[in-house]
């Protein structure tokens, strides 16, 4: 009798959907993740500023104003989220040898428990991804979800690199795949199959407790062209819907070292690895001709190497394809005129620039090799050529002071993005340059390390984890009540259909919000408050005991920023 194929589960995402069914749902799942947290209440202190401005959007949005025709059009999308990268990858892996397969994400397995259960008697192998999962008190809980009798479960993606040596395994993880899924799919295959478990070329096989870790190793070449094409059909035919945006990626690694980025150590190949022109252009010349409409970018960089950028550029023009496109960009790729022209003339809408500081001291600790006019000039060029620009920064890097803080206020008053994104500083990620010995040193860095916390507690010469609500709050108010530039957290949804003729209405927007639901924002603001002497509390107890270095913004005398 023949021996039935066993079916693959893939489960891509991340913890909480935008368009959650069940707010309780939602919300048991945040306190399961804060119950598996090493320190939660950073990560709460700075939710709960986000939960605050989205709640009193959605309530203006309901009472309406002269900006309502814009904000429907922008935040109405009848059409369902694109499936992940990730997702489409795996299944085209899979597909090619022959094993069956069904995808779903986790926040549908977390909130639908009959479809779940449905999804998982019919699958005896899952292949998990933890891209979009932050850290292990994320993926724990969720993990717990996918085990029943008898089946496998495969678990991957960036988090699984970051898992420190000291971790135990999971009774809940069989393997644990680190590295690329192409040169990792042929071993896996064989192992659903019921072949025992082998490394790839290169790679190894480890246990780690009752867990099996298989590792990809290097790639043998620089190239990506021979990667093969994620196949968008499957998607469409699977979720029986036609797809007009779609995920891409030409790139791997970094050619950078900016001291707070983990993105050149994702592999175990610190490469900088890149598609051609030619294999970019033939692959949207493909999805195009099967009807999509927009392509998002998920680089670390896609403006590098620049000569490649131009060549992709004339490809597209000459190919008159009818696409749009969204991608990562440096500053100082976007400072010549004919290039950004050109982009623009190839159907580039958005790039995402990580400016990261208005002030030059901090950009230098950064080793961003950018410096801040550049910023200016990028953000401005882009502006002149018809491309929305959307610009992080980060807050709290070490060195940081008021002095900087207010040099990136100025940065964005004066420069006006179309959006911004104030990111917190992290020490989530070992192996970056900013967490080396001899930073830490420098720095006068102390963290509570580790993956069980999605924002671990941190300290340095200069501030802590403790202070950092202040300036972001204090930054946020500025630059809304300046109408400078949209907050990106809050029209995140919103940004890929954006159209520069729409900020006027979007800033009123924006403005309204920032005075709406009064009671709402009272309570959030008390709630906040509370966590905030939780944050305090614990991170004394979590880090080590002394008084800050003198000139550290302490909790006693919160970081702002004003004129």
């Amino acid at each position: 009798m023949a021996v039935e194929t066993p079916r693959v589960l893939i489960v891509t995402g991340t913890m909480l959907a935008v368009d959650e069914g069940s707010v309780w749902r939602a919300l048991a799942r945040q306190l399961a993740s804060m119950r598996a947290s090493s320190g939660p209440w950073l990560d709460l202190r700075l939710k709960l500023l986000a939960v605050r401005e989205l709640l009193a959007q959605r309530a203006l949005r309901r009472r309406g104003g002269a900006w309502s025709a814009t904000v429907d059009r922008l935040f109405t999308d009848d059409a369902p989220a694109t499936p992940e990268l990730t997702e489409v990858v795996l299944a085209t892996l899979l597909e090619a040898r022959g094993l069956p397969w069904e995808a779903t994400t986790w926040a549908r397995l977390a909130s639908d428990r009959v479809e779940c259960s449905r999804l998982l008697d019919r699958c005896s192998v899952v292949f998990a991804s933890t891209t979009l999962l932050r850290d292990l008190s994320e993926l724990q809980p969720l993990v717990a979800l996918l085990r029943r009798p008898g089946n496998r479960i495969v678990v991957g993606g960036a988090l699984a690199p970051l898992l420190p040596p000291t971790w135990p395994g999971s009774p809940h993880i069989d393997v644990l795949a680190v590295g690329e899924g192409e040169r990792l799919l042929d071993s896996l295959a064989d192992w659903v199959r019921g072949a025992p478990l082998r490394p790839p070329p290169g790679g190894n096989v480890r246990r780690v407790g009752v867990t099996q870790v298989v590792t990809a190793g290097p790639s043998p070449s620089r190239s990506l062209d021979d990667l093969p094409r994620p196949d968008w059909r499957l998607a469409e035919r699977y979720h029986g819907r036609p797809l007009e945006h779609v995920y891409y990626e030409s790139v791997r690694g970094c050619p950078y070292r900016c001291s707070f980025c983990n993105y050149p150590y994702l592999f175990a190949d610190t490469r900088f690895r890149t598609k051609s022109a030619s294999r970019i252009a033939d692959d949207w010349e493909a999805y195009a001709r099967a009807g999509v409409k927009t392509i998002t970018c998920l680089d670390s960089l896609f403006t590098v190497p620049p000569k490649r950028l131009d060549e992709l550029c004339a490809l597209l023009v000459e190919r008159d394809l009818d696409l749009e496109w969204i991608c990562y960009a440096r500053a100082d790729d976007l400072t010549d005129p004919a290039r950004v022209q050109r982009m623009r003339a190839a159907g580039c809408i958005q790039v995402q620039i990580g400016i990261e500081s208005g002030d030059p001291g901090q950009l230098k600790r950064m080793d961003k090799r950018c410096d801040v006019e550049q910023g200016k000039a990028a953000i401005a060029l882009c502006r002149e050529h018809g491309i929305t620009t959307l610009c992080t920064f980060i807050v709290g890097f070490p060195g940081e002071t008021a002095s900087s803080l207010q040099a990136t206020l100025d940065f964005v008053l004066e420069a006006q993005p179309d959006f911004y994104y104030l990111a917190p500083f992290t020490t989530r990620v070992l192996g970056v340059p900013i967490l080396s010995e001899a930073s830490r040193a420098e720095h006068a860095i102390e963290t509570s390390q580790g993956i069980s916390s999605s924002a671990p507690y941190w300290r340095h010469a200069t501030m802590s984890c403790a202070d950092l609500a202040a300036p972001l709050e204090s930054l946020n108010r500025q630059i809304v009540q300046a109408g400078a530039s949209l907050d990106a957290t809050l029209f995140y949804l919103a940004t890929r259909r954006y159209r520069p003729a729409d900020k006027p209405d979007l800033l009123a927007f924006q403005r309204e919000a920032a005075q709406a639901s009064p009671w709402l924002r009272r309570g959030l603001t008390r709630l906040g408050r509370w966590v905030q002497t939780r944050l305090e509390r614990d991170q004394e107890r979590v880090l080590t005991r002394g008084q800050p270095p003198a000139g550290t913004m302490s909790t006693s005398r919160r970081a702002g920023v004003g004129r």
